[in-house]
C-alpha cells in the first residue's frame, strides 16, 4: 500500500478487514478518478458494484461477510450463520427493495434495526437468528435442533428467546417452540432427548425424569441425561455423533459400570428406540421400572400402541384394555 490517501481512508474503516465501498471512499475525500487509479493499480479489487477489497487475492471469511453487507446497503446485517453451502445469508429490512449481489441470499426482516447486534460486520442476534432459521424449517425435528443448539452452545437463552417471540406477531411452529423451550428448562438438550420426553415419557405416562442431573461416581463427576430416582434408572441417550470412538465407548463403558456398583441401572437409547420404536421402549422401560419399584404402569398413546398388549398386573392390565375400548 504505497498511496497515503487510501492507506488513511483504510484505516479510518479498519474494523471492515480491508473492504470498502465507492461512497465510503468518496465520503472520506477521495475523487473518482482516484478510486479509477487506485484499482489500476491493483491497489484495490472490485469485488461486487461499488464495493472494493485492498487486496487481489482470495477472500477471508469475514471479508465476504463484510462485502455480502456493504453490497447490501445500510442496515443489512449477517444471518444463519450455521447455514450450509457457500452463500453468505444476509437480513434486509422488509420496507427495503434490494437485488441480491452474486453469492449472496436475502431475507427480509420486519424490525431489522432492533434485531442487529454491532459487531464486524454486524449481525442478527442470536435469538432472532433461531427464529429466522425456525421460520426456514422444514420439519419439527429440524425447529428443535435450531432450539437446542442455540441454548446449549450458550449463544442465547430461553429467555432471550421468548422475549424475541413475543416481539413477533407471526411466527412459524410458535406452539412448538414454546412446548420446546419449557423442555429445554426443565434439561434437554438434542432433538433426541425432546423426542424420547414427548414420545416415550409423556405420551406413555412414564414417571417424570430428573434432566442433566449431576452426580459424583467414582471420584468424578457425572451427568445423566433422564435420571429415574427412586428406582435408581438412567437413561441415557445417544445420538448419532454422540459417545463415538474408542475413548468415548471406553468412558461410557467406565461411567456404566461405576452407576452399576453405586446400585443404578443405565440404560443407553439410540436413534431407533426413540424415534421409530417409541411404543416397545416404553414397554421395556415400563418392564424396569416396575422390576425396581415403581407401581405404576404405562399407557397406550393410541388404539395400535404396543402397550396395550403387555400384562403389567391384573389390575393394571384391565384399566388398560377399558382405556383401549
Amino acid at each position: 500500500m504505497d498511496d497515503p490517501t487510501l492507506r488513511r481512508l483504510l484505516a479510518d474503516l479498519a474494523h471492515q478487514d480491508g473492504v470498502v465501498t465507492h461512497r465510503q471512499l468518496i465520503e472520506g475525500g477521495a475523487e473518482p478518478h482516484d478510486v479509477r487509479r487506485w484499482v489500476r493499480a491493483r491497489l484495490l479489487s472490485p469485488v461486487h458494484r461499488g464495493v472494493h477489497v485492498d487486496h487481489t487475492g482470495p477472500l477471508t471469511a469475514r471479508q465476504r461477510e463484510w462485502v455480502a453487507v456493504l453490497a447490501c446497503g445500510a442496515g443489512a446485517a449477517v444471518c444463519l450463520l450455521g447455514a450450509p453451502g457457500p452463500l453468505v445469508h444476509v437480513a434486509i429490512d422488509a420496507s427495503r427493495r434490494v437485488v441480491a449481489p452474486p453469492g449472496v441470499r436475502l431475507h427480509r426482516v420486519t424490525g431489522l434495526a432492533a434485531q442487529v447486534r454491532s459487531t464486524s460486520p454486524p449481525r442478527l442476534a442470536p435469538e432472532h437468528d433461531a427464529l429466522l432459521a425456525i421460520d426456514l424449517a422444514a420439519t419439527e425435528d429440524e425447529v428443535v435442533r435450531i432450539l437446542t443448539d442455540a441454548v446449549r452452545a450458550r449463544a442465547t437463552t430461553p429467555a432471550r428467546l421468548r422475549a424475541a417471540i413475543d416481539s413477533r406477531s407471526r411466527l412459524r411452529h410458535r406452539r412448538l417452540v414454546l412446548e420446546v423451550l419449557d423442555d429445554v428448562e426443565r434439561g434437554t438438550q438434542s432433538v433426541l432427548e425432546h423426542r424420547y420426553l414427548r414420545d416415550v415419557e409423556r405420551a406413555h405416562q412414564l414417571p417424570a425424569a430428573t434432566w442433566q442431573q449431576r452426580r459424583r461416581v467414582g471420584g468424578r463427576t457425572e451427568y445423566a441425561d433422564a435420571a429415574y430416582e427412586s428406582q435408581q434408572v438412567l437413561v441415557e441417550l445417544d445420538g448419532r455423533t454422540a459417545h463415538t470412538g474408542w475413548d468415548a465407548e471406553n468412558r461410557d463403558a467406565r461411567r456404566d459400570l461405576d452407576q452399576a456398583a453405586a446400585g443404578r441401572v443405565t440404560v443407553r437409547l439410540r436413534h431407533r428406540q426413540v424415534l421409530a420404536e417409541p411404543c416397545a421402549t416404553a414397554v421395556r422401560l415400563g418392564r424396569l421400572l416396575r422390576s425396581r419399584g415403581w407401581t405404576g404402569a404405562p399407557r397406550p398413546c393410541g388404539p395400535r400402541c404396543d402397550v396395550i398388549s403387555e400384562t403389567w398386573s391384573h389390575q393394571a392390565a384391565t384399566g388398560l384394555r377399558d382405556e383401549a375400548g
